[in-house]
């Protein structure tokens, strides 16, 4: 354990202990990775699933109504431009709570992980010939979802960074909810849109919260983010 401390007007104050690895954390990793490491063997073996192909003609098919609206916004998010809005989150972060950069640090790494597997494992995207429509073409990979891994880094690293920061004790729980349905309604539009196969997203998400998991079960990174004055 290790203890952490503050210096106020009584002096040194020991005010929680910090274990050097979180186990609960370290479990949700080796879940997630194991599972990943599962999918993106049989995803190597097997590009075409023919579940993944009912599964997106469904999604398709399926009138999303005011959700729609989004999902030209993930499209725009996790192009080019979203080096910038990371390179805006860490400014803040730096600015807001700079003891947290670490989390944003080991959280881009997610980047690595996508560039190797997208590298190692050449997946064909969609066609119009097995789903119903293709209206986004994102490049050769399909495999693995580098929107979804980017917008689980962000909304994890946010709420980090940032809601464990300053947000009221309660409020965790609806901000945690909250980025779940970002990701799900991101998961919905990269399918919805031909770019990726529901088993792209399913990898990109346990790719990201294996890594993420990883990074933060380590005590000297999360408490930096963790750790409230209050």
């Amino acid at each position: 354990m290790e203890v952490v401390a503050r210096k106020g007007a009584e002096g040194l104050t020991r005010v929680a202990q910090v274990p050097r690895v979180s186990r609960t954390l370290v479990l949700v990793a080796i879940a997630c990775g194991v599972a990943a490491v599962v999918l993106s063997v049989y995803v190597a073996i097997h590009p075409f699933i023919p579940e993944d192909a009912a599964i997106e003609r469904d999604v398709q098919a399926t009138r999303w109504g005011p959700l729609a609206l989004t999902f030209p916004v993930f499209s725009w998010i996790g192009d080019a431009k979203g080096a910038v809005l990371e390179a805006i989150i860490f400014a803040a972060i730096l600015v807001f709570n700079r003891r947290a950069w670490v989390i944003a640090a080991g959280a881009a790494l997610t980047g690595a992980w996508y560039a190797m597997l997208a590298h190692l494992i050449v997946r064909p995207r969609p066609t119009t010939a097995q789903v119903l429509q293709v209206t986004e073409h994102p490049g050769a990979s399909s495999y693995p979802s580098g929107h979804t891994m980017f917008i689980v880094t962000v909304t994890v690293v946010l709420m980090l960074c940032f809601g464990h920061r300053f947000l009221p004790r309660w409020a965790l729980a609806i901000g945690w909810a909250l980025a779940a349905l970002i990701v799900i309604a991101n998961g919905i539009s990269r399918i919805y849109t031909g770019a990726h196969w529901p088993s792209d997203v399913a990898g990109g998400i346990l790719i990201a919260s294996a890594w993420l998991s990883f990074w933060v079960s380590l005590g000297w990174v999360s408490r930096r983010a963790l750790h409230r004055d209050n």
